[in-house]
């Protein structure tokens, strides 16, 4: 081997050296950077003629566990959904409350009924009668405004369909370009490992939106399908979503009809059939919750409200009032009935012929709703019918959301206990699905950079430096001595 060679091969030596320490440096200092992915030197030995010439820098590898990548993702879009319920769940469930529970739902009947039975036993006393009126009111109150956070809700979660659209059509476009430049970059025989993590984080992201695919494509391109395979993107431009979020949110709106629409992709508005290419991630549970979750229970709590109007505007309970009459709670005034269900809990009141703020007289809670003329003032009656209409067990409605005879008392009990079971069977659901994500997280980081292999890397440059860099000396010691000669 000539001198010259020899130099050659040191000089190869210590570039790779310095570009290996170099590498360790940019793992240590991205230890803790999310997306960020371990680098190595990749090298092989360099020949000439057959031979050795040193070493050769093939570039830079990216150590990606890609399966692990893969599950993590699906982990991450499985906890963001579960997570988006669980808060709406929990939100419901302080809404109504427990059964028994102060500020629940079912003790607001509580009192209702017990004053009631108190005015029974004193129907002179207009105290207890004024009671009666306000614990009603109050009752109505808890209804209309269970009825109005649910629509909030639906509102809410219509806005975030809108903020999730626009994340993914942005990040979309990102990762579209990122392509491009990691395209353009590797054709150049350049590093594009930065653009790479870059990439992945933003992939990362789109899965919390919906749970997804990563495909990879020739010249470091990747394409993006949804995990039920709907195209996200696979070529170089990504798919278009749109969504309109309606604003103001009622109980009559529904899914299907205008404004109230679903996701439109490339133009076209999907089917519920096409929608559930888009299962998992907070773009589903978004859609769940304006679409199922909540409407679901707008219509229980309608129901409900539908058996309270109904018991006490019963003939047998209060026989001074036609069948078009309402009772002593009325739908915006008027009698309800089955075919003005929606939206009932939201607008079920007091009758104003019992509030005397309203021109109306609480002797008619002794007297009748539609008497002409107050009667006896002992004449407990109808207070006591009025009570007995709350605990007398009756079919349930024929809209639905209830079986077999009870209560009003025990359907109230029944809604609440529904509405815990669903908070409940959430907050496992979403426990078991973030543990597993933090547990395949782990993992990840642990398939990462590890500091101490990375310091005994060093080391390895360090000596491979200093020998290499001791050739070089030796040689210069040669060359010396020849020019002494």
């Amino acid at each position: 081997m000539s001198i010259t060679r020899a130099l050659t091969n040191a000089v190869s030596g210590l570039t790779a050296n310095a570009r290996g320490t170099e590498t360790v440096a940019s793992n240590l200092a991205n230890i803790m950077t999310p997306g960020y992915a371990r680098r190595e030197v990749a090298q092989t030995a360099q020949t000439l003629g057959g031979n050795t010439g040193g070493v050769r820098i093939d570039g830079i590898t990216r150590i990606v566990n890609a399966s692990l990548v893969a599950e993590s993702r699906l982990a991450s879009s499985a906890s963001a959904e579960a997570s988006t319920r669980l808060e709406f769940l929990t939100r419901m469930g302080e809404l109504i409350g427990l059964p028994g529970e102060s500020g629940s739902l079912g003790r607001a009947l509580d009192d209702f009924s017990n004053t009631l039975q108190s005015s029974a036993t004193r129907p002179d006393d207009e105290l207890r009668l004024s009671a009666v009126v306000d614990t009603a009111a109050r009752l109505a109150t808890r209804l209309n405004s269970a009825s109005q956070a649910i629509q909030e809700a639906r509102g809410a979660a219509d806005r975030a369909i809108a903020a999730d659209v626009a994340t993914l059509n942005a990040s979309l476009e990102r990762v579209a370009y990122l392509n491009r430049r990691i395209s353009i970059i590797e054709s150049d025989g350049t590093d594009a490992s930065s653009l790479v993590d870059e990439r992945q984080s933003v992939i990362d992201r789109i899965a919390q939106i919906v749970p997804l695919q990563e495909v990879a494509r020739e010249h470091g391109k990747v394409a993006l399908f949804t995990a039920e395979g709907a195209v996200l993107l696979d070529g170089s431009r990504p798919s278009s979503f749109e969504f309109s979020a309606v604003g103001q949110m009622t109980h009559d709106l529904a899914v299907g009809t205008p404004p109230v629409m679903r996701l439109v992709q490339n133009g076209a508005e999907l089917t519920a059939g096409q929608m559930r290419l888009f299962a998992g991630g907070t773009l589903a549970a978004n859609f769940a919750i304006r679409d199922e979750l909540a409407p679901q229970l707008q219509r229980e709590l309608d129901v409900l409200a539908l058996d309270l109007h109904d018991r006490l505007a019963a003939p047998s309970v209060d026989t001074t009032i036609g069948a078009a009459d309402p009772g002593l709670l009325t739908d915006s005034g008027l009698r309800a009935d089955i075919a003005s269900l929606s939206g009932l809990s939201g607008r079920i009141g007091v009758n104003q012929l019992v509030q005397p703020e309203a021109g109306g007289a609480l002797w008619r809670l002794r007297s009748g709703l539609g008497a002409l003329a107050q009667g006896p003032v002992g004449d407990s009656g109808l207070l006591l019918s009025l009570a007995d209409a709350l605990s007398e067990v009756r079919p349930a409605t024929a809209a639905g959301g209830f079986e077999g005879n009870g209560s009003l008392v025990s359907r109230f009990a029944e809604i609440e206990a529904r509405v815990a079971t669903r908070r409940v069977s959430a907050e496992a659901d979403s426990s078991v699905r973030n543990s597993r994500s933090g547990t395949i997280a782990s993992r990840l980081m642990s398939d990462g950079v590890d500091s101490d292999a990375e310091m005994q890397r060093l080391l390895q440059y360090e000596q491979a430096y200093a020998a290499n860099a001791r050739v070089i000396q030796a040689i210069e010691e040669m060359m010396d001595q020849i020019l002494r000669l």
